[in-house]
């Protein structure tokens, strides 16, 4: 990679942090809606521009400048693509954690908890809560598209890029759905092929392929290149989440029962499924209960844990997401993709698997 370019992403995550204030500053004026609405807007700025590790920006603008893109990180056209990633994570956030009913997200409240917050004791402080962070959601998402729309490229790549956008939207919305329905199955009906396709639908298309298709298309990249970095990412996304399941798990704390984590929720992860794969009978059933269970306690939380350790699975999925980076890697020496592309590329992975093994 060359210096100059080096020297760009190196600099490229504080001025993401930087540009995000700067990006809602200038709405201000647009989003002015009097007092009713002042402190909607307050809480939706300081929600988006939390401290988070900016996967999706991240690798856009490393994808897009890896594959050719002319115009530097920091031009105003990368920065609005880069953000408008960004604005629709966190409509997925929001969204996310009502379904959820989470009530911490990095470390602080849920957007709708913030409403009820500032609504005190009223007694319809939830309701309100979740209705405002409905909408709100929906706002960004909105806010999103519009960013994309409007930022400086030539057509017909920015409509291109937009359209693509709006179908990984789609597929993140059917894997939401996917991830309730499962949520109410028991985990001996729920197959390993379901949860993976959730996981594809639901994270890998918006966190890793739309960042890195959008970048190839914003670059003016071949179809046949922006097919590959599609390619390389759907098992570079699902070894990504199975990485999150782990690290969830390691840094599970029962007794924090605030914090929103998939253990708590009950959901069918990889790690359950496999853990549930290898048990006897016995612990199956011990597993199948702990998790039916609507009031789940420290003491059932806690069985859990206890089997999925005792399982072997996740010695399994480390495994796992072992050979699905060398999957990732194989496709992409395989690829279209010229070997200083494929460097590019390959830089571009490791700096987010990097940013996920620290958080």
């Amino acid at each position: 990679m060359e210096t100059s370019l080096r020297n760009e992403i190196e600099t490229l995550p504080s001025f993401l942090e930087r540009e995000i204030q700067a990006f809602f500053h200038r709405q201000k004026e647009r989003y002015d809606y009097g007092e009713m609405f002042e402190s909607v807007y307050f809480d939706m700025c300081e929600f988006v521009g939390r401290k988070g590790k900016r996967i999706r920006p991240l690798l856009f603008a490393l994808t897009y400048r890896g594959l050719g893109g002319q115009k530097s990180v920091t031009d105003p056209a990368v920065v609005s693509a880069a953000l408008s990633l960004e604005l629709l994570h966190a409509f997925v956030l929001v969204h996310d954690d009502l379904i959820d009913r989470s009530e911490k997200r990095r470390g602080l409240p849920t957007f709708h908890k913030l409403v009820e917050q500032r609504l005190g004791r009223l007694s319809n402080a939830e309701r309100t809560g979740h209705g405002v962070a409905v909408v709100v959601g929906d706002l960004l998402f909105a806010l999103s598209v519009e960013t994309l729309q409007t930022a400086g490229f030539s057509e017909p790549h920015r409509s291109a890029a937009l359209g693509k956008l709006l179908a990984y939207i789609t597929d993140t919305g059917v894997g939401e759905i996917f991830d309730i329905l499962l949520g109410s199955r028991d985990i001996g009906r729920v197959t390993a092929q379901e949860i993976e396709r959730t996981y594809l639908l639901k994270t890998t298309r918006y966190t890793f392929e739309a960042p890195s298709v959008l970048g190839a298309i914003l670059a003016g990249a071949s179809s046949e290149k922006q097919e590959d970095m599609a390619l390389v990412m759907e098992p570079l996304g699902l070894a990504f989440q199975i990485q999150n399941d782990l690290l969830e798990f390691s840094h599970f704390d029962s007794r924090d029962q605030l914090l929103p984590t998939d253990l708590l929720e009950g959901k069918k992860t990889l790690l359950v499924r496999e853990a549930y794969e290898r048990l006897g009978e016995v612990d199956r059933s011990f597993l199948q209960m702990c998790l039916q269970n609507p009031a789940r306690n420290e003491s059932s939380i806690s069985k859990v844990q206890d089997l999925i350790r005792k399982s072997g699975a996740i010695h399994a999925m480390q495994e796992r997401c072992r050979l699905l980076f060398g999957e990732a890697s194989a496709k992409l020496a395989g690829s279209h993709l010229s070997a200083s592309e494929q460097e590019s590329v390959s830089q571009a992975i490791g700096w987010v698997r990097q940013s996920v093994r620290s958080s």
